[in-house]
């Protein structure tokens, strides 16, 4: 049996008197688009920063591909193939698009110091920034300052920067947050494409149209705690998860 590329076991995050994340332990295999859900201050985001290094556990392991990252650095978790957006997207909005993803591609040149003095903007370098570019749609807005983008175009941005970094694995923190209906489709195509082409997608999401459509199985949090696991139509019908999201009221309307 294959190993899972990312296993979470017994993971939590402390703040003083609060718990954040309370002893989560899931895991996503390779290929896998895995959804995590739950209602706002769930944990979810504080997981993803666990993950990516962003906070230390408070108790708790997470391994990545065998090899236990937890409390390592961010930049350390990147280097490792692991890329991330943000729910609030802030490219550098003086830089154009293209330099936006040229900045992300500097995890392969700032690992070791000889490296900073070396040129970084090559014409390789800009081939290979295009690239992913023309992968999430915006190629021909390459030159664009990127503080002039509409809303859809940033989100695709932040995949861009992100993919930049992912070479196994990426994380995507409510990507779909604020665009209308044709825009969301066309992430969710975008999304399907980047795991046909090999890599494995943890996301966060609040649409649960969305994340019921594209995820291959739903973890759900609430209140710091794993209150469900399955795929979507377990998930789907779970009556902990409907009282979770709508109450024990709206859980009778739910279906």
């Amino acid at each position: 049996m294959n190993r899972p590329l990312l296993e979470i076991t017994g993971l939590s995050k402390h703040f003083g008197g609060l718990r954040a994340v309370d002893g989560v332990s899931f895991d996503i295999r390779r290929g896998e688009i895995l959804g995590l859900l739950g209602p706002n201050g769930a944990g979810k985001t504080v997981c993803f920063n666990l993950i990516s290094g962003v906070y230390k556990p408070t108790a708790g392991q997470i391994s990545f591909d065998g090899q236990r990252t937890d409390g390592l650095a961010p930049h350390v978790i990147a280097g490792l193939g692991i890329g991330r957006t943000f729910q609030i997207v802030k490219p550098f909005a003086h830089l154009t698009v293209l330099e936006n993803v040229l900045a992300a591609r500097g995890i392969a040149h700032y690992r070791h110091l000889p490296k900073i003095w070396s040129s970084w903007k090559t014409s390789a370098e800009r081939r290979e920034a295009l690239s992913l570019l023309e992968r999430v749609g915006l190629s021909e807005l390459a030159d664009r300052l990127a503080g002039l983008l509409p809303l859809g175009n940033l989100r695709r941005l932040e995949i861009a920067r992100a993919l930049a970094v992912a070479r196994t694995l990426l994380l995507l923190d409510e990507s779909f947050s604020g665009l209308r209906h044709e825009e969301i489709t066309q992430i969710e195509a975008l999304i399907r494409s980047i795991r046909a082409d090999g890599l494995t997608v943890l996301l966060i999401e609040h649409n649960m149209r969305v994340a019921m459509g594209l995820c291959d199985r739903l973890i759900v949090l609430d209140h710091g705690r794993k209150l469900a696991e399955g795929r979507p139509a377990e998930v789907r019908a779970s009556e902990a998860v409907i009282e979770a999201y709508l109450g024990r009221k709206g859980s009778a309307h739910a279906a």
